[in-house]
């Protein structure tokens, strides 16, 4: 083969080279750094993991960083960290009044609203006579239902992320976090902790606008209490629906 021709094949080897490798980049989405914002919610909480109080509202938004830790043909695991400025969480709470026209004059008791474990609406009436004195003691009580919203700041500082298929612009992905939740108030009652632990088991979809671009949506099981730091210890089981938009570099 001449040397011309020789050269001619090593260019045109090395170009094809480079495409492929261009290609092979082009096929595989994410970066070695993300960073992401997000909002969850979840309507309601329930006996999930851990948590026994009832009704609880939680709602955040919040900023994560991942770094890639492993990458293979199928599957991608990371590090990652969420930073939590701005959570509402809310309580339910027992508003009590009692009318007592018995002995008289009447008189009305208005119990200030507390956080309480969990609410049923109620109204009734009661009659007892005092052994002491033989008075009568009777009267009516109404029991309603209410909310208080309380300020919330968190830290995941403990998290790691896995992504099947990263070749793929739908990736499968699922989630752990652990860290801590710093509130305004004690939460999720009044006699609970103003600083509590928190973990998170997530999963859900991650589609690849770019390679670099995504969008996820997560299903995440979350857990908070104060693991008896405080008077009380009633855990908080939230089943939040969360969307984070992702870039990378």
């Amino acid at each position: 083969m001449k040397p011309a021709a020789v050269a001619s094949l090593a260019v045109l080897l090395v170009l094809v080279s480079a495409a492929n490798a261009q290609i092979g980049e082009a096929t595989t989405f994410g970066s070695k750094n993300t960073f992401s914002a997000f909002l969850d919610y979840s309507n309601d909480s329930s006996h999930l993991i851990l948590g026994s109080a009832e009704g609880r509202k939680f709602t955040e938004l919040g900023f994560q960083y991942e770094r890639r830790l492993k990458f293979g043909k199928h599957l991608v695991w990371k590090y990652t960290a969420e930073l939590r400025p701005l959570i509402a969480e809310s309580d339910l709470t027992v508003l009590e009044t009692v009318v007592q026209t018995s002995p008289p004059p009447t008189k009305t008791t208005v119990i200030p609203p507390i956080a309480s474990v969990a609410c049923r609406p109620s109204s009734g009436s009661f009659s007892f006579t005092n052994p002491n004195t033989g008075v009568l003691n009777a009267g009516t009580y109404d029991i309603s239902c209410g909310r208080r919203w309380t300020y919330v700041q968190g830290l995941s500082p403990l998290g790691t992320r896995i992504n099947l298929f990263p070749r793929k612009r739908w990736q499968p992905t699922g989630s752990i976090l652990a860290g801590f939740l710093l509130s305004a108030k004690k939460i999720p009652i009044d006699t609970g902790g103003s600083f509590n632990f928190m973990f998170q088991v997530g999963a859900g979809v991650e589609y690849f606008r770019t390679s670099t671009q995504s969008m996820r949506l997560e299903y995440v099981l979350q857990h908070f209490s104060n693991a008896y730091t405080a008077e009380t210890n009633y855990g908080v089981d939230n089943g939040l629906v969360k969307l984070t938009y992702t870039f990378g570099k």
